[in-house]
């Protein structure tokens, strides 16, 4: 089924309402906030030349699989949270990682 990848800080009322319109619509919305990756969001990609994307983007509670996202909505996300023990050139390497993985399958999504 067709999905709405919307990346969005949590607390953010203009993302509620635009998340509650699709919804309302019909569609089948996966919401998340890139301040989740990679401690509570993981992502898992790959392409194929035949297929494009596979793999998906999973929480504790809910996952998508990347061939189904056919729209992204894109608002204002919190920043990447690595976990504590990190130094501040690890934090940044890491950032840049994954503003490149993260980031690049999803600006690569045929949507």
């Amino acid at each position: 089924m067709p999905a709405v990848l919307v990346i969005a800080a949590r607390d953010d009322w203009p993302t509620d309402r635009v998340v509650k319109a699709l919804t309302d619509g019909g569609a089948e919305v996966f919401r998340m906030d890139t301040s989740e990756f990679p401690l509570d969001l993981t992502l898992a990609g790959r392409i194929d030349a035949r297929r494009g994307w596979s793999g998906g983007l999973a929480t504790a509670h809910r996952a998508v699989d990347l061939a189904d996202i056919s729209a992204v909505y894109y608002r204002a996300p919190n920043a990447f949270v690595f976990p504590p023990t990190m130094s501040g050139p690890e934090r940044q390497f890491a950032a840049a990682q994954a503003r490149s993985g993260l980031g690049g399958i999803i600006t690569a999504l045929d949507c």
